[in-house]
């Protein structure tokens, strides 16, 4: 993409969250125009209309697990992918300027983001703890709010937006805490000649053993599926989609193991080919953990 060209990105959240952090990673040289969504719901919609060029969509976290409804999204808009980018997730405790620990009588942040820091917030039973819809939104109501006794869990990037003080960085309670995104198109793309990744649906038969054969011929191919995730077809008893993902060095590997896939789903449909994120660096990091 033209660096010069404003690309319109929504995101679900707002300026400061952790999807305006991804997006802007993800086209560090890019003009961005991000366009916040309140729900992901919304951010289809979104791209569905045109209103947005793109979007950046969190899939799945290392601790809360897949996030269901957007896969759902992807596949009833008939979305495609493009790539996608892993985010390490630091919360911080955030209040206005000269504010204290002791101040504190009441903290507000996404769910997720409060469930992500039960360690630390544990230690102080008198704060009441407010779920909001956005991480970033919570701190920009604290900043409004100009209030000593109000605090926000939020990026280190919220804190410079909105001019707050970090009480305390790094609250999360797990330190390997990484949320996945998928940059999602309206129409499918032109396939990058590096790309070295596929996500599809597929459907299969309610016979014995038949995901098993699916599995197995990936096997035989000698191919990483490095994400299968199944979700019930609605009105189908005992019948399922699985989303799945394959990692594969050139793409003529893909193309050789999808002939095989047709011959054993009655339903076989691409979300996305593309080059897959480096996470070289996070496996490192997680394997130096697990080192004794």
């Amino acid at each position: 993409m033209e660096s010069d060209k404003i690309l319109k990105v929504a995101i679900q959240g707002y300026e400061g969250s952790f999807h305006d952090v991804a997006a802007r990673r993800y086209w560090p040289d890019q003009k961005l125009e991000l366009m916040p969504a309140d729900s992901f719901d919304i951010l289809g919609q979104m791209l569905k209309s045109g209103e947005a060029d793109i979007a950046v969509m969190a899939i799945e976290n290392s601790i809360a697990g897949s996030i269901l409804q957007n896969y759902r999204i992807l596949r009833e808009n008939n979305f495609w992918v493009s790539g996608d980018i892993y985010l390490r997730i630091k919360h911080n405790l955030l209040a206005v300027k000269g504010a204290s620990l002791s101040d504190i009588r009441q903290v507000a942040s996404h769910p997720m983001a409060i469930n992500q820091c039960r360690q630390f917030l544990g230690q102080y039973h008198d704060w009441k703890l407010i779920e909001s819809e956005d991480t970033a939104l919570s701190a920009k109501h604290i900043a409004e709010k100009k209030k000593k006794s109000k605090a926000c869990i939020a990026s280190t990037q919220a804190a410079e937006i909105y001019d707050l003080d970090i009480l305390a960085p790094g609250i999360e309670t797990n330190k390997t805490n990484y949320t996945r995104f998928f940059i999602v198109n309206k129409h499918k793309t032109e396939i990058a000649p590096d790309a070295d990744k596929v996500s599809v649906y597929i459907r299969i038969p309610d016979k014995k053993g038949q995901l098993l054969k699916v599995l197995q011929v990936i096997e035989d191919h000698n191919l990483n599926m490095s994400k299968l995730q199944s979700f019930p077809v609605i009105g189908s008893f005992r019948e399922y989609f699985f989303h799945i993902d394959i990692e594969f060095d050139h793409i003529s590997q893909y193309l050789g193991l999808k002939d095989d896939l047709l011959n054993l789903t009655f339903e076989y449909e691409e979300t996305g080919i593309y080059k897959r994120a480096d996470i070289t660096s996070i496996l490192e990091k997680q394997q130096n953990q697990l080192t004794p």
